[in-house]
């Protein structure tokens, strides 16, 4: 079921600006299938991942990427950590 959420994410990322919070709503509700809290919170850590790997990436290559680093990894897990505690299964 995440790799089914994760290509639903990225498909309907494409179409508009990327709105994880709204998303994790739409997949809670039914919306994509039988989703679990479980799955919701798989997906969300898988999310994470990908974004804490860009983040790193874009950092490396310094200028005000590498300045804005730790404030946006910050930023990125409280928010996949509120998501979790809204629509997840704590860890």
């Amino acid at each position: 079921m995440v790799e089914q959420l994760l290509e639903k994410y990225w498909e309907v990322s494409m179409s508009g600006v990327p709105d994880l919070e709204a998303f994790v709503q739409r997949a809670a509700s039914g919306e994509f299938g039988d989703v679990s809290k479980a799955d919701i919170t798989a997906f969300l850590r898988e999310v994470e991942a990908i974004t804490v790997a860009n983040i790193e990436t874009k950092a490396a290559e310094g200028g005000p990427f590498a300045q804005m680093k730790d404030q946006v990894l910050d930023e990125t897990r409280s928010q996949v950590a509120a998501l979790i505690e809204a629509y997840g299964a704590e860890d």
